[in-house]
């Protein structure tokens, strides 16, 4: 057994890494366009979508306010993000971290754990990528509480999940089918009403605050812009296939004996609400805003690679 404080060190150090090497290369070499973004969604004149995701620029926002009192424009505007990354990247592994430990002793768990941090450099494709990074982290926590029925937690992470991303309404369609037999539940349907119900009130709220509205213009936009790229540009196709293929083929070995969470997700959930979803309103490219599908995809190929590091298994060798 790792200690944890080792543990949370290890979180922590490839949380640094990954904030600094965030910063050097897109926050600094785009400096003016993200401060640019920044501003605008701050001074409340951008465009839908990302009028309503508010999460990460309010926050970093105030480090900015901080840095200004002693430091330049651009220097202040850099540390801010370079402090939210450190925090945004710290909170998406911590939770990965407790949603792994369901499936996983400690090894098994920084393994996997290591397993995703080594993705995320390829996936940082753009400029602005916190919103990202903390919808990963919020799904995990997320899928942390259906696996531990910790129900009632859904409805604030849910909640503060609105001020994200919309993408995260989809945590919802996760927990309706954790179990095969969900959707014959009556307190599941219950549940997954009240969850949309909370998601949907945190959004009106946001519409409130922010006025403007998405058009028929606006949606028609948003979901067919992106398809018609992932149509002409094919260059996602090789960096799919070198990120996921190997995934997927320890995965599907032994898939039967697998948590049913992680089968139900994988073969449910990811193909009809997120991938599917995905080609219409991402670039494909931009796998920063898939990595949810690795949070499913590493537990169930590591049941293969490292059976030896299964909770269950080392309880069985303990017992027997």
């Amino acid at each position: 057994m790792i200690e944890k404080n080792k543990i949370y060190f290890l979180v922590f150090f490839i949380s640094l890494i990954l904030g600094y090497f965030q910063l050097v290369r897109t926050d600094a070499p785009n400096y003016d366009l993200k401060l640019k973004r920044h501003t605008s969604i701050i001074e409340n004149n951008i465009e839908y979508p990302y009028k309503y995701r508010l999460l990460n620029p309010y926050v970093t926002e105030i480090w900015h306010t901080a840095f200004k009192l002693f430091l330049q424009q651009k220097a202040a505007f850099l540390a801010a993000y370079f402090i939210q990354n450190i925090l945004v990247f710290s909170f998406m592994l911590f939770c990965l971290l407790k949603f792994f430990r369901l499936w996983f002793d400690d090894t098994g768990s920084v393994i996997a754990l290591l397993i995703f941090s080594a993705l995320v450099p390829l996936s940082l494709t753009g400029y602005d990528v916190l919103g990202d990074m903390t919808t990963a982290g919020i799904m995990a926590l997320g899928f942390y509480f259906i696996n531990t029925r910790k129900i009632k937690l859904l409805f604030p992470l849910i909640f503060i999940a609105a001020f994200n991303e919309l993408q995260l309404i989809l945590l919802i369609a996760f927990y309706f089918f954790a179990a095969g037999s969900g959707f014959k539940k009556s307190h599941v349907w219950v549940n997954s009403i009240l969850l949309t119900v909370t998601f949907l009130a945190a959004y009106g709220i946001i519409y409130f605050i922010r006025g403007g509205s998405a058009g028929s213009g606006d949606v028609n936009w948003y979901f067919t812009k992106d398809a018609a790229f992932n149509i002409a540009n094919k260059d996602w196709i090789p960096l799919w296939i070198i990120m996921t293929a190997p995934l997927l083929y320890f995965a599907v070995k032994g898939f039967k004996a697998k948590p049913e969470f992680l089968k139900n997700s994988f073969m449910i959930v990811l193909p009809l609400f997120y991938i599917g979803a995905f080609f219409f309103i991402a670039r494909m490219r931009e796998i920063d805003k898939a990595l949810t599908i690795f949070t499913i995809l590493i537990p169930l190929a590591l049941y293969t690679i490292f059976p030896n590091h299964i909770k269950q298994h080392k309880e069985n060798e303990a017992s027997g």
